[in-house]
């Protein structure tokens, strides 16, 4: 597949991996779409961070995602979908659990219905590995059953099924992707490498809470080139797939990582208001992506050191913004 002149629809593009995704297509001559929640703050998230000749080139498109009438019509000529357009956290209380289903639900529902009307040529819809939920034995391969943790995730394995029987009845050309924790410049500060690296640039101390759990890192342009593959690959179609670094580190070991980079004098101190609700906490996800390997021809490049310097770098040069972020 040729990106130049394709048109492509990116839902949930205020999130991180979005923009980056946004940006990439620009540069490689896409007509790139950009589907996002309205707010009455006009927020676009991401996207205002990218360059303004970027920017400048991508449609901005504010609606809904529960709305089939937006969706059906923003989909009408898209070649390609990415579909990211499901709430960026996992909550920990029920009080949005509605909006959460809703926009996971009923968004997804409403996306297939348009990609299924307008013969979309590929749908490559992003979900995460917590869906294979509390598993003993690493890396979880895509064969593993997927456990609802939370009603939260159940909603995220709902929107799979979704994807997989609009393949198994229609024929539609989807591809799911399960990501490990991506990271990079331009992610919010609530993730928890930006709030390690916000600390440990200007505090003498950094605060944590569970730090021996345990988390597969992929450096946000090694996500963007796998979705791409993805999108790139026929014989995708129907799968679910991983894509981490197939390595894991504990968070602890992250964080003194992290402070080292910087080379600043930061004491890490455990603080229990950070901690998960226990129902919630899973101790260790890592993915085996031989799948990835093998099917898209796709292999992480981006080392978790030179990540984090490039993302340290990004965030250094942009304090700014992370206040404002906090303010």
């Amino acid at each position: 597949m040729t990106w130049k002149n394709k048109s492509v629809l990116i839902t949930g593009a205020t999130h991180f991996i979005g923009s980056h995704l946004a940006e990439k297509l620009v540069m490689l001559g896409s007509n790139v779409k950009a589907f996002i929640r309205y707010d009455y703050q006009n927020n676009q998230g991401s996207l205002d961070k990218l360059p303004i000749h970027i920017q400048n080139q991508i449609e901005v498109i504010h609606g809904n995602l529960t709305n089939p009438e937006a969706i059906d019509q923003v989909a009408s000529n898209a070649d390609v979908v990415f579909h990211l357009g499901v709430l960026d956290a996992i909550p920990y209380s029920h009080i949005n659990l509605r909006d959460w289903l809703e926009v996971n639900i009923i968004g997804t529902l409403n996306l297939l219905n348009a990609a299924q009307k307008h013969n979309v040529q590929k749908l490559v819809h992003i979900s995460s590995i917590e869906v294979y939920g509390k598993v003993k034995d690493m890396p979880i391969d895509e064969e593993h059953p997927l456990q609802a943790q939370s009603p939260y995730i159940a909603s995220s394995i709902g929107a799979e099924k979704l994807v997989e029987g609009y393949y198994s009845s229609e024929n539609l050309p989807v591809t799911i992707i399960r990501l490990s924790n991506s990271y990079g410049p331009v992610q919010s500060r609530a993730s928890i490498i930006p709030t390690i690296i916000a600390q440990g640039l200007v505090e003498p101390k950094l605060f944590l809470g569970n730090m021996r759990v345990i988390r597969d890192f992929v450096y946000v342009e090694d996500v963007v080139d796998g979705l791409l593959k993805a999108a790139e690959t026929p014989k995708s179609s129907g799968e679910a797939i991983n894509l981490g670094s197939g390595q894991g580190i504990a968070i602890g070991d992250l964080a003194e990582k992290i402070v080292a980079l910087i080379g600043r004098d930061v004491k890490i101190i455990f603080d229990a208001t950070r901690i998960r609700p226990q129902s919630y906490d899973i101790e260790q996800l890592v993915a085996d992506i031989t799948k990835a390997q093998k099917l898209l021809g796709w292999q992480p490049k981006t080392s978790l050191d030179n990540g984090l310097k490039q993302t340290i770098e990004w965030f250094s040069e942009h304090t700014d913004i992370d206040r404002r972020e906090r303010s």
